[in-house]
């Protein structure tokens, strides 16, 4: 089967909407197959996305949270400590929709932990493209990194997980309800599996949003 070179933002794209299909990605070539069947499922993601901002627009709800109430779905994470206080900040554009943030850091001892959370309500249509693409469980592999989609095992949740194979680090991105991205790094330690149940959690806490 022939096969194409796809561009790094358009495959971290092409992750997020299509649950059954797995896709082996590599140096950076998928299939032409899987890339037309990427582009159906990001058409997809796009109309279900737009269902869900309908719904809450119904409800009034077409405001981002406010930053500091954000903060208030930052965890606490077992034998880890707090650096500091969370730091976030808002953005209301009429007619450009409104976006919040907040990110907190984590010690423990030469393990270092950060979570950043952001809210883009009525500007969820930016995430649509790559919600679809972490759901069509793309993977990739090299000798430096693994990564690939991740199942968290909720509706309207997508994942994509990224474990180095040469230095303790690992990452996690997480996309729930085209409008919450979770971002969870880990310095010091590869362990995903905490990555990924501290996403769920954080993705829980928030689903009655979505």
């Amino acid at each position: 089967m022939k096969k194409y070179i796809l561009p790094a933002a358009l495959l971290a794209s092409i992750i997020s909407s299509c649950g059954g299909n797995k896709i082996e990605v590599k140096d950076g070539e998928v299939g032409i197959t899987d890339a037309l069947q990427a582009a159906k499922a990001i058409a997809e993601g796009a109309s279900e996305a737009n269902d869900r901002w309908a719904e809450r627009k119904k409800k009034g709800d077409t405001i981002a949270i406010a930053y500091k109430d954000l903060e208030t779905y930052l965890p606490e994470i077992s034998g880890y400590t707090k650096d500091g206080g969370p730091k976030g900040n808002q953005t209301n554009m009429p007619g450009l929709g409104s976006w919040s943030q907040t990110e907190q850091s984590y010690t423990n001892g030469d393990k270092r932990i950060k979570i950043s959370i952001a809210d883009y309500n009525s500007s969820q249509m930016a995430f649509t493209s790559v919600t679809a693409l972490y759901k069509l469980n793309i993977s990739s592999e090299d000798d430096t990194k693994k990564e690939g989609s991740v199942d968290l095992g909720m509706k309207d949740v997508a994942g994509y997980e990224t474990v180095y194979k040469e230095r303790p680090e690992a990452s996690l991105a997480v996309i729930a309800g085209d409008r919450f991205y979770i971002n969870i790094e880990s310095d010091g330690s590869n362990d995903i599996d905490q990555l990924k149940s501290i996403g769920k959690d954080i993705a829980s806490a928030l689903s009655s949003k979505f």
